[in-house]
């Protein structure tokens, strides 16, 4: 069997070898292993090339400023003889150098600029509420009902359960998308709440650049000061200055869905729904928006299959499952229940 995954734990469980393909070596090499034995393997090699190179480059400053003294230390031929010594081992600890960098380069090619996301800062109380809540999309036939929810600026709330059981309805109620069938949805007044989704990167229009879709979206004054603060938040969501410029045709599924994400934290949300938010990401862009949103300064709540990402984020645990929305001890919890029955 051979499979192409962004899934984590898919590979973790079920793979035996990792096939790497190099687009900086222009390499394709076998890793004995699952994932995260092979993401292991790589970070200690490129630690040690890093050590390395900084041990190298002393020695080669070393011997450059030796070989560099000219007849300060006298003008004897076997002086001279010697600092033209030290200059060609300089120069083949050089070439060595320029090979290593070439390596270190390959191991960094699958690095992940950091993602920073902005908030629009703490509320007091519950920015969302969900008070004794049922919907249904037809008359007397309720999704689920009596949901009891609430969402502060600190919760980290995963929304789980099978497809079609109302998780992405629970959404919709959240954002004033739907109204409920009974009970109250209660949203402060203060709170603003942001939307990524499976399909935002989808949304952009591809005859723009990620720099004119932010300017499109926020006009501000016109300045050049207001361009450079996109183009700054831009580039702390990892949308680097030469992507900035390109149509977002040019770009691929995971760049577009950081341009996505730039987008809404722009706005500064005080609270921040992911429903579906890596199903364009490659695994080290999970890894990174996971990070993020860990240290986000707001509230979140989180609709995902991905295993990985949901054990990173999650605090809270809230299964959407027959006609009802309970609250799990934890995610673990609910995967061992899930696999239960599975293999019952």
């Amino acid at each position: 069997i051979c499979i192409v995954s962004h899934d984590r734990c898919f590979l973790d469980d079920v793979t035996t070898d990792v096939l790497h393909v190099s687009g900086v070596a222009r390499r394709l090499t076998q890793t004995r292993g699952n994932y995260t034995t092979w993401a292991q393997r790589r970070a200690d090699q490129r630690k040690t090339l890093e050590r390395t190179s900084a041990v190298r480059a002393k020695e080669i400053d070393k011997l450059k400023e030796y070989a560099g003294h000219g007849f300060k230390y006298g003008g004897a031929s076997s002086q001279i003889n010697k600092m033209k010594m030290k200059e060609k081992q300089a120069g083949k600890l050089e070439e060595q150098a320029a090979e290593q960098d070439e390596a270190l380069a390959a191991l960094l090619e699958d690095a992940e600029l950091p993602l920073e996301l902005r908030a629009g800062g703490e509320l007091s109380g519950f920015a969302l509420q969900l008070r004794d809540v049922g919907f249904g999309y037809a008359p007397g036939e309720p999704l689920f009902a009596g949901a009891e929810l609430g969402i502060d600026s600190k919760s980290r709330v995963v929304l789980l359960g099978e497809n079609g059981n109302g998780k992405t309805t629970l959404v919709r109620l959240l954002l004033g998308e739907l109204e409920p069938t009974s009970g109250e949805v209660v949203r402060s007044s203060h709170a603003r709440v942001g939307l990524l989704n499976q399909h935002s990167a989808d949304q952009i229009d591809l005859t723009l650049s990620p720099l004119q879709f932010l300017l499109d979206r926020f006009p501000g004054d016109g300045s050049y000061s207001h361009e450079q603060a996109l183009r700054s938040h831009l580039h702390s969501t990892g949308v680097t200055s030469e992507m900035q410029t390109l149509p977002a045709s040019a770009l691929s599924g995971g760049q577009r869905a950081r341009v996505a994400l730039a987008a809404v934290s722009y706005a500064q949300p005080h609270v921040l729904i992911l429903d579906e938010p890596t199903n364009n990401l490659d695994l080290e862009s999970v890894a990174a928006l996971a990070a993020c949103v860990e240290e986000f300064k707001g509230g979140v709540v989180l609709v995902s299959h991905d295993q990985y990402f949901v054990s990173r984020v999650a605090r809270e645990v809230w299964v959407v499952e027959d006609g009802r929305v309970r609250r799990s001890p934890s995610f673990d919890v609910y995967r061992k229940q899930q696999l239960a029955k599975i293999c019952a």
